[in-house]
């Protein structure tokens, strides 16, 4: 019989750790607190149309601007890169409208989102001077190719049909480089760099 206990990690079992928790690095556009409370209120609005949604915490309110990995646990060499990606970088004020609700991701449990069907000229060369910087510093096989700002409101049933909503308009305060650790309420800020005013 051997002399482990029942309770012995399946990963110690098999000599190696056992897997970490699931950590997504991306840079994203956060609303400022009175924006995520303008948002909030929005959703309230919802609420009725979509009782069964699942609805985000306005402290996790973003727009996703680049992913940049997925890793059981933290890769301190890609946060080095991405923070390095962005010295010298003073980005303009940026304005987006959000003026359609979209069903997007996982057709199985999609995200219903405020989005920008068309986001205007400064919107896309400011997304696309982030993409030059971060593929410039290697991020190749990770960052995005087209650009739909959304952000996301709920999560709801397959098939769900969107409503017309009136516009919403976002004045982010700065570029921030978020993680998501699974299983963790709010996500960790590892940089931020301000939209020169």
């Amino acid at each position: 019989m051997s002399s482990r206990s029942a309770s012995t990690p399946q990963g110690d079992l098999f000599g190696g750790p056992q897997p970490g928790r699931l950590h997504r690095l991306f840079f994203a556009l956060v609303p400022s607190a009175g924006e995520c409370e303008a948002l909030r209120h929005r959703a309230e609005d919802l609420k009725a149309a979509y009782p069964q949604a699942h609805w985000v915490r306005p402290e996790r309110y973003h727009l996703t601007l680049h992913f940049l990995c997925e890793s059981d646990g933290p890769r301190e060499d890609m946060i080095a890169t991405a923070r390095n990606a962005m010295q010298d970088w003073q980005p303009e004020p940026l304005g987006i409208t959000l003026d359609h609700l979209l069903c997007l991701g996982n057709p199985k449990n999609p995200a219903l989102t405020l989005a920008a069907l068309h986001p205007s000229p400064a919107t896309v060369a400011f997304w696309r001077n982030l993409q030059q910087r971060l593929l410039r510093a290697g991020f190749k096989q990770h960052v995005g190719r087209s650009f739909v700002p959304h952000l996301t409101l709920a999560y709801v049933p397959p098939r769900t049909a969107p409503v017309d909503v009136p516009p919403v308009v976002l004045h982010p305060q700065g570029v921030h480089l978020l993680q998501s650790i699974e299983g963790e309420a709010d996500y960790a800020r590892l940089g931020e760099w301000s939209l020169a005013g």
